[in-house]
């Protein structure tokens, strides 16, 4: 089993009703050539926790730390729902305890990759809810 130590949150960078799917995503991963969906966990629009990639495989959502992390997607890129940010809070508690994860070792994608807005929604604050 690997060694997970952190949690990256994403967004899908789209607000189209048509992309708030997984298999809408999952098509974009595999035409770019990647196995499968590069997140591990997908949220859709009305609070639906979909698995993405099995856990115990490497995601690819955050190059330099596919190896350790667990990636969660929020489908949208601005317009995100109470139902979203409550599904994410009752999934990162669980994982939380699942891998032994400190809130401190929950981040937004853009912390490892300054060229992103990635995940447009104040990681922050879920934080502090937790």
């Amino acid at each position: 089993m690997r060694k997970i130590n952190k949690i990256i949150l994403h967004c899908s960078d789209s607000d189209i009703a048509e992309h708030d799917d997984i298999q809408v995503v999952r098509r974009w991963h595999l035409e770019r050539g990647w196995k499968d969906i590069g997140y591990h966990y997908f949220i859709t629009k009305n609070g639906r926790v979909r698995w993405g990639r099995s856990p115990a495989m490497y995601g690819a959502h955050c190059a330099g730390h596919n190896r350790d992390s667990i990636g969660i997607c929020l489908s949208g890129r601005h317009k995100f729902t109470p139902y979203q940010f409550n599904s994410l809070r009752n999934l990162l508690i669980r994982l939380m305890k699942e891998y032994d994860i400190p809130k401190s070792a929950i981040y937004p994608h853009n912390h490892f990759n300054k060229n992103k807005s990635c995940p447009n929604y104040n990681v922050q604050e879920i934080i502090h809810t937790l």
